[in-house]
């Protein structure tokens, strides 16, 4: 799994970091499914503040459509967490839904056609 960043040049440089620590730690159960995150920062508004942090996570699957969540905040921190967060939920949920597709719903009971009437 190949994690690649860009950040704004009047975001602090440890933001790099915080971006490789928290995609290791979120995205490291799904390495066989996930061919690369790019994660993208950009401070919206420059110096005048607000909620003007924006983080762009893009998670490439294999075989699957990719996930890309946008998340905007107040602190880089927060934005980076939030939107590795549900970036990480959403390949949960694409690589729960890969795993389950084809099978029936009931568990032990064969489908309607292969049952057989005493």
């Amino acid at each position: 799994m190949k994690i690649s960043f860009h950040i704004d040049a009047c975001l602090p440089p440890e933001t790099g970091d915080l971006i490789e620590r928290r995609c290791e730690f979120a995205f490291a159960r799904f390495a066989t499914v996930i061919e690369g995150v790019t994660v993208t920062v950009t401070d919206e508004n420059g110096p005048k503040g607000g909620e003007s942090i924006r983080c762009v996570v893009r998670v490439q699957l294999l075989r699957r459509a990719d996930v890309i969540i946008h998340e905007q905040s107040d602190t880089s921190e927060r934005a980076i967490g939030m939107a590795v967060d549900r970036a990480a939920f959403q390949v949960a949920r694409h690589n729960h839904r890969r795993s389950h597709t084809g099978r029936t719903k009931r568990r032990g009971l064969a489908p309607a056609a292969e049952r057989v009437s005493a």
